[in-house]
């Protein structure tokens, strides 16, 4: 097993992790905030965007990265591998501030997570060939998970990229230029090409399912209808219990 406190009240009941994926518009906040509702008291962890300031140490790892990348928003500040373990290591650190909840029964619902760093870094790290931007993001899902567990329902949000981009520029006041949009359509199919196969991934077409409080309540019957399973033992031993 992944280190987790033992004893106590509630141990070994483990709670279900959520992770809600998919590129900016596509609804993750709202959807995470109408589920958080049917579930009663999940716990919930804001997606990068609404880490900064915080104070902990993942908080000023983001807000580090964002300081260094000025404009840019997916947080490139000219040096994508170093990008890259920093952000897995805020993976980490989220793992191990809501392992005590998960190891006692909680559920956690996860913006962004291990997929979106994968993915969104891998096409950093490769920006003009596909295939290799995809063997890199499967490359960093199994080095994260050698040192935190993957989600047990990873959510992943699609619609049409441009109605999509179009809420996240209303949602921001904020106009996506050409270069932005690109990033954001050529993320949404290595995410896709990503996640084939991954029985723990859950396919949500906001195309098909325009209605977010049907949506929602679609989402809530995967999590509550879901027995997690044990987690195997990581694969880099030594992460402090």
């Amino acid at each position: 097993m992944y280190p987790h406190p033992t004893g106590g009240e509630g141990a070994g009941r483990r709670g279900v992790l959520v992770s809600f994926e998919g590129i900016s518009g596509i609804g993750k906040s709202h959807l995470t905030r109408l589920v958080a509702r049917r579930l009663g008291q999940p716990l919930v962890v804001e997606e990068f965007s609404g880490r900064q300031q915080r104070g902990d140490l993942g908080s000023r790892i983001v807000t580090a990265l964002a300081e260094a990348a000025g404009a840019d928003r997916f947080l490139r500040g000219g040096c994508p591998a170093s990008e890259t373990l920093l952000l897995l290591a805020v993976q980490l650190h989220t793992y191990e501030t809501i392992r005590l909840p998960l190891h006692t029964g909680r559920t956690v619902l996860e913006g962004r997570s291990l997929h979106s760093v994968a993915v969104y870094q891998a096409a950093a790290l490769h920006p003009h060939d596909d295939d290799a931007a995809l063997a890199q993001a499967h490359a960093l899902m199994r080095e994260a998970t050698a040192w935190r567990p993957a989600p047990d329902i990873t959510v992943l949000l699609t619609d049409d990229t441009g109605r999509a981009l179009a809420r996240a520029e209303r949602r921001d006041g904020h106009p996506i230029g050409a270069g932005e949009r690109a990033v954001h359509e050529r993320c949404a199919r290595l995410l896709h090409a990503l996640t084939v196969g991954d029985p723990r991934v859950r396919r949500l077409d906001r195309a098909a399912q325009p209605d977010p409080q049907a949506a929602a309540d679609r989402i809530t019957d995967w999590i509550t209808t879901t027995r997690p399973l044990p987690w195997p033992a990581p694969a880099l031993e030594g992460v402090p219990a």
